[in-house]
């Protein structure tokens, strides 16, 4: 490899780099969970574990946001519906996730 190849790769590498530094970081605010379930359903209550577990490793508070009914639709569709920028995350099941938009024809 030629001394100008080298020294190109190089400067490649380091551009690369600074885009990677000017990124904000993440998360920069509260990251809002949705559940398809009430509260004091397993899945709250596991969650809200977890979510306090993650609070000192972001650095960020996570907002567990119940919205049962609908056989989860409503939380699929809030979940739909929010910017997709990673602040808003979804828990369900196979039921929840996959099934329900199935056999109601439901289109996110």
């Amino acid at each position: 490899m030629t001394h100008m190849k080298r020294l190109t790769l190089l400067i490649l590498l380091a551009l690369a780099a600074t885009t990677a530094a000017a990124q904000d970081k993440y998360p920069a605010k509260p990251i809002k969970v949705v559940l398809p379930f009430g509260p004091g359903s397993a899945t709250d209550i596991v969650m809200r574990i977890v979510g306090e577990q993650m609070r000192p490793i972001l650095g960020q508070p996570v907002v567990i946001e119940n919205k049962p009914g609908a056989f989860g639709i409503l939380a699929i569709e809030e979940m739909a519906r929010s910017k997709p920028d990673g602040y808003t995350l979804q828990i369900g099941n196979p039921g929840t996730n996959v099934l329900t938009p199935i056999i109601y024809k439901k289109k996110f």
